[in-house]
């Protein structure tokens, strides 16, 4: 059953008037009148007013359909999210690899990370100049930190 034929019979069955239902909700009586047409709902607070008053629930026909509507939305949301992020990322996945395998090879380091890293660097140079900085710097960092990682110690294993 609709909110409007709701608030409707429940009113008649009470033996009031719009206007005393008014007097009691601070609203119009125009808006009662909307409301049982259901040429428009009531908000959240004249629900619960109109709950006390009348002593019905309506809130809860409306959000329960609401909620199991919003969990199902949600789940699909995260799905496709997911799927769209595995496809956005299955490129720069195989270019890695391709890196990798082919390291040693100095057109790699020498030419092909330069031009990538260029494509990075205009790419967030398209951000915001603080956001920028603050990006390259944490992005030489993060080099710095993993370059010391990976081959810092390469003396003192030797030396053993």
């Amino acid at each position: 059953m609709e909110i409007g034929k709701i608030i409707r019979s429940k009113r008649e069955e009470l033996k009031m008037t719009q206007q005393q239902l008014v007097d009691q909700l601070y609203v119009t009586r125009q808006t009662i009148s909307k409301w049982e047409l259901g040429k428009s709902e009531p908000d959240a607070l004249s629900k619960k007013s109109l709950e006390k008053i009348l002593a019905v629930q309506l809130v809860q026909e409306s959000s329960s359909k609401e909620n199991e509507e919003e969990h199902v939305m949600k789940k699909i949301q995260w799905f496709v999210g997911l799927f769209l992020f595995g496809i956005a990322f299955l490129p720069l996945r195989f270019l890695w690899v391709t890196i990798r395998r082919y390291w040693r090879q100095p057109w790699i380091r020498f030419a092909v990370m330069p031009v990538l890293l260029s494509f990075i660097l205009w790419y967030l140079h398209s951000l915001k100049d603080n956001v920028f900085y603050l990006f390259l710097a944490m992005i030489v960092a993060a080099y710095l930190i993993t370059s010391y990682y990976f081959f810092g110690d390469r003396e003192g294993v030797r030396d053993n």
